[in-house]
């Protein structure tokens, strides 16, 4: 008798979001007029980047890639899973 495996593959996916900082994005807003400020501040002080799309919230598994685009719109190519993201690509979004 074989045994079966199940293996689950994540698609890769293109997100248009901001890079945020977690404490921030969870509240749904920054205590800075400033989002880049804000976002850059917080991040600094220990918070994740994030990335926001719409109302989701996804964690970013490679943190440097984002932490220099925080505060700013952007579109990221990755790969999903779950709530988390790990970016293969990183672009301001136009």
């Amino acid at each position: 008798m074989v045994g079966a495996m199940s293996t689950v593959f994540a698609n890769p996916v293109k997100l248009t979001g901001t890079i945020d900082d977690s404490m921030c994005a969870a509240k749904g807003k920054c205590d800075d007029k400033d989002p880049v400020a804000c976002a850059s501040k917080c991040i600094k002080m220990g918070a994740s980047a994030v990335l926001v799309v719409d109302k989701k919230i996804y964690k970013i598994a490679n943190q440097k890639k984002a932490v220099k685009f925080a505060g700013k719109k952007v579109t990221v190519e990755g790969t999903v899973t779950g709530d988390s993201i790990d970016i293969t690509s990183i672009a301001e979004a136009k």
